[in-house]
């Protein structure tokens, strides 16, 4: 009973305050959402689309590694914590997922897929809402950090199996 309460509850329920919180973080950069202003920013794209492709074509980003390989050689706080931080907002992505979707379902090749799909979801967003800057390389690393998730998940359920094999008491 309490294993269900656990997987039938509690785990979607801190996915969904997750996926809440990662949107918070990417789309609105920590501020309050503002579905307003949302439909806003929505509508005046869609009275005039050449403003968000001239955005797009200004701003964004469609060159894969151009950003990373950037920040890597202009190592300032700002850059190193874009990289690290775009990578550790969706090692928690790859935990989930097969605590949510299930272990039988998921594997490391879906987890790639998600992950990008998701990202690509958010960026896709920036772009439309003129919130943020479409980013190529953000798609990396959020898939990279998806995929380190899942493998710090595989990493720990293989180690708790080990412990117990060895006899000593799971807590």
């Amino acid at each position: 009973m309490k294993k269900m309460i656990i997987q039938d509850i509690i785990i979607p329920a801190l996915f969904a305050s997750y996926i809440f919180l990662l949107t918070k973080v990417i789309l609105f950069k920590f501020g309050h959402i503002d579905i307003t202003f949302l439909l806003e920013q929505l509508q005046s794209n869609l009275k005039n689309p050449a403003n968000m492709k001239d955005r797009l074509l200004l701003f964004g980003n469609f060159i894969p590694l151009n950003e990373i390989v950037s920040a890597v050689q202009n190592r300032t706080y700002h850059n190193i914590f874009n990289l690290l931080g775009n990578i550790a907002l969706f090692i928690p992505f790859g935990i989930f997922l097969p605590l949510v979707i299930g272990k039988g379902y998921i594997n490391l090749k879906r987890v790639c897929c998600i992950s990008i799909i998701v990202s690509l979801c958010f960026e896709v967003s920036q772009a439309v809402f003129n919130i943020g800057i479409f980013d190529v390389d953000d798609l990396l690393l959020n898939t990279f950090g998806g995929m380190l998730g899942y493998a710090l998940f595989k990493f720990g359920i293989k180690s708790c199996r080990c412990t117990r094999m060895k006899g000593v008491p799971s807590t």
